[in-house]
């Protein structure tokens, strides 16, 4: 007659330790995802500066190379400089004007 009695309190008792034990993890984890949603804002702010820099990049890069070529007409030192990075300035002779 005691036996179905302990087997109840094990069973209540093995259930208090789960649920204490999840109970546990749960808190942990709450933890760890305050962390990851920090690291994922982090790098949202990182790609944020990123995409503007690759506008700026895209809207102002090639203006300042065709007015760095056109300076190295003059300046061997940005000819140099140029040369350095891949880009080879060629100067084309503009035609003169055919005379009437």
């Amino acid at each position: 007659m005691k036996i179905p009695f302990y087997i109840s309190v094990a069973a209540s008792a093995l259930c208090l330790i789960l649920s204490v034990i999840v109970f546990t993890v749960g808190w942990s984890n709450h933890g760890i995802q305050a962390e990851i949603q920090k690291q994922q804002q982090t790098v949202q702010a990182q790609q944020v500066e990123i995409d503007a820099g690759t506008q700026i990049n895209q809207r102002i890069g090639p203006e300042l190379l065709r007015d760095m070529a056109a300076s190295s007409v003059k300046n061997e030192k940005m000819k140099a400089l140029l040369a350095k990075h891949g880009y080879n300035v060629q100067v084309k002779d503009t035609p003169a004007p055919a005379s009437k």
